[in-house]
């Protein structure tokens, strides 16, 4: 028989990445999914300051660390299987944002690869090296499944769908991210009396990079174009394949 621990372990995507992207605020029927690289750091602190979250460890509101230790039923952290499967999304609006794939995944090599000195030993199983060229990052990226790749790089459909469906309710984009943040505001406030008021932008690089696109080569393109037909097809079909 395979015990508690090392059934967990089993299950564990082989990335490592911890899969509980939800994070749930149950008292007041609000969810935010979490996608790396598209202001996950300035949701997450903006929720916090506004429903006046408080962690019983010492650590930055961006860590997975603050969530698990916020009192207990003022915040959950759940997988979007069991979110759905255990009635929370329907009893819950979610929301989330995304960001175009070419921009989230340069950012990610320029903080990841280029700014820090270690890398995740996802990264390292993926052959990322630091100091690596974009092109050299995206070959890697491509060859590696989201079951195995670093959370970072992630296609943000395999975060946002369970079963072939979007768990969020409405899906931002960090292109509009002014707009759409005053839509999510307005709706949270509407349904809860909490004013989130303007986002605190924390960890923001670039923002939208709008313009990466136009310098990268057409081959890196295409293989960004290949590993994220699912993220274009859902979020940016204008520039989609």
């Amino acid at each position: 028989m395979i015990g508690g621990f090392a059934r967990r372990l089993w299950r564990r995507p082989a990335s490592g990445h911890n899969p509980r992207h939800v994070i749930l605020l149950p008292r007041h029927g609000i969810a935010y999914v979490r996608v790396p690289k598209a202001a996950n750091s300035s949701v997450k602190a903006a929720l916090a300051l506004a429903f006046r979250l408080r962690s019983k460890v010492d650590a930055p509101v961006s860590q997975d660390r603050f969530w698990n230790h916020v009192a207990e039923g003022e915040a959950l952290r759940l997988t979007p299987g069991r979110f759905v499967s255990g009635a929370y999304a329907a009893r819950c609006w979610t929301f989330t944002f995304v960001r175009h794939p070419v921009a989230r995944l340069y950012s990610c090599w320029n903080n990841k690869v280029i700014e820090n000195d270690g890398l995740s030993p996802a990264f390292e199983r993926m052959g990322v090296r630091p100091g690596m060229s974009f092109a050299d990052f995206v070959r890697a990226v491509e060859d590696t499944p989201d079951d195995r790749a670093d959370i970072h790089v992630c296609s943000q459909a395999a975060i946002l769908e369970f079963r072939g469906r979007l768990v969020a309710d409405f899906v931002g984009r960090l292109e509009t991210i002014d707009a759409d943040w005053a839509r999510i505001s307005d709706e949270i406030e509407a349904r809860t009396g909490v004013a989130l008021g303007p986002m605190r932008r924390r960890n923001v690089r670039g923002m939208a990079m709008p313009g990466i696109a136009e310098d990268l080569p057409d081959d890196v393109l295409e293989r960004i174009a290949r590993r994220y037909e699912r993220d274009f097809a859902l979020f940016y079909p204008q520039d989609g394949a």
